[in-house]
C-alpha cells in the first residue's frame, strides 16, 4: 500500500475507518479499523444491528418510526417529511432531528446515515454523553452539532464532538485550531482536535497524529503496548503518541513491511533521530517551513533514512 503524499510520506490515515485516507474536503473512503480499534476509537465488540435506515427516524427510545408518510396522520400529528439521504455537514433533517452516521450492518464502521430526533436535554461539544446501543448505533444524547465519540464499549459513555460546519468544498470546523476529518464517502464529518505533536497535549487514551490535510490531530491511540519505533505498522494510529506509521522503505531496518513506526522529532537544535533511530536524520514535517494557519510550537520532523 502506497499512500504517499508530496513531503510527509505517511502510510495511511487514522482515526477514521479507512486504509488509505482522504483529506479533508474529499468523499472518498474505506471501512478498515486500526489495530484492534473500532471505529468509534473503542475496543470491544461490534455496535448492535440498528433498529432504522435513512428514510424512517427513530424515536428517543431508540425504536423505528411507525410510519415515513409526510403530512397529518389520522390522530393529526404531522409527521415529519425525512429526507432520502442526510448529511452530517449539511443537516438536512426535519426541525428537532440531526443527521447521524452509523453501522447499517452491525460491523465495525460508520457506512449510513439517518436523521434521529435531538436529546430534550443534550450535551454539548466537549461534554460527556452517553450513545445508546454503542458508539455506532447513531443513537446518542449530544446537541444538533456533535455525535457521541471515542465511546466506551462497556458503559457506553464518551464526549461529544462536532460535526464539521460548511460543505464538502469547503469544510470547516468552528476552532481554526481544529481538523474537519471526512471519510467513509462522507459518512463521517467530525472536527478533531488540533494538537502539538512534539508535545503531545492530547486527552487520556489519544495522541497527536499527522494527518493528510496537512496538520495534526487528536485520534484514540490504537497502538499496541509493546509497539516501539520501527515496529510495523498499517495505520497511524497502531504506532504509540511521539510516533507515526510512515512508508517503511523510509524507515531504517524496516523490511517486509509496507510501513514502519518513525518518531516525531523537533528539527531545530540537536537530531536526535540517530539516538532514536540509527541510520535515519530529522527531516522537517513541512519542508517550505510551519504553514500560516497551525497551531504547534516547535516545527516537528520525522526521523527518516539517511
Amino acid at each position: 500500500m502506497d499512500c504517499r503524499w508530496s513531503h510527509a510520506r505517511l502510510l495511511s490515515l487514522v482515526l477514521l475507518p479507512l486504509a488509505c485516507g482522504p483529506a479533508a474536503g474529499t468523499e472518498s473512503g474505506g471501512s478498515d479499523s486500526a489495530a484492534e480499534t473500532q471505529a468509534d476509537g473503542s475496543t470491544g465488540s461490534t455496535a448492535p444491528e440498528p433498529t432504522t435506515d435513512t428514510t424512517t427516524g427513530i424515536d428517543p427510545d431508540g425504536t423505528a418510526e411507525t410510519s415515513t408518510p409526510t403530512g397529518p396522520s389520522e390522530t393529526g400529528t404531522v409527521i415529519p417529511d425525512f429526507p432520502d439521504s442526510c448529511n452530517t455537514i449539511e443537516q438536512n433533517c426535519p426541525p428537532g432531528y440531526k443527521c447521524m452516521p452509523y453501522s447499517s450492518d452491525g460491523g465495525s464502521a460508520w457506512n449510513d446515515t439517518m436523521c434521529v430526533p435531538i436529546a430534550r436535554d443534550p450535551a454539548g461539544p466537549g461534554e460527556p454523553c452517553t450513545a445508546k446501543g454503542g458508539g455506532l448505533s447513531g443513537i446518542d444524547d449530544c446537541d444538533g452539532t456533535s455525535m457521541c465519540w471515542n465511546v466506551d464499549q462497556e458503559t457506553n459513555m464518551g464526549s461529544c464532538i462536532e460535526f464539521c460546519t460548511g460543505d464538502f468544498k469547503n469544510p470547516g470546523c468552528p476552532d481554526p485550531c481544529d481538523t474537519c476529518q471526512i471519510t467513509g464517502d462522507g459518512v463521517l464529518n467530525i472536527c478533531t482536535a488540533g494538537c502539538d505533536p512534539l508535545v503531545q497535549d492530547c486527552p487520556q487514551d489519544q495522541a497527536c497524529y499527522p494527518t493528510f490535510s496537512d496538520s495534526f490531530t487528536c485520534v484514540p491511540d490504537g497502538s499496541r503496548p509493546e509497539t516501539m519505533v520501527g515496529a510495523p505498522c498499517e495505520f497511524i494510529n497502531a504506532c504509540p503518541a511521539g510516533l507515526a506509521c510512515i512508508n517503511g522503505e523510509l524507515v531504517p531496518g524496516c523490511e517486509g513491511s509496507s510501513g514502519c513506526c518513525t518518531a516525531l522529532c523537533p528539527v531545530d537544535g540537536p537530531d536526535p533521530c540517530p539516538a532514536l533511530l540509527p541510520g535515519s536524520t530529522c527531516d522537517p514535517f513541512w519542508p517550505e517551513g510551519v504553514p500560516d494557519k497551525t497551531c504547534v510550537g516547535a516545527e516537528p520532523g520525522l526521523c527518516v533514512a539517511n
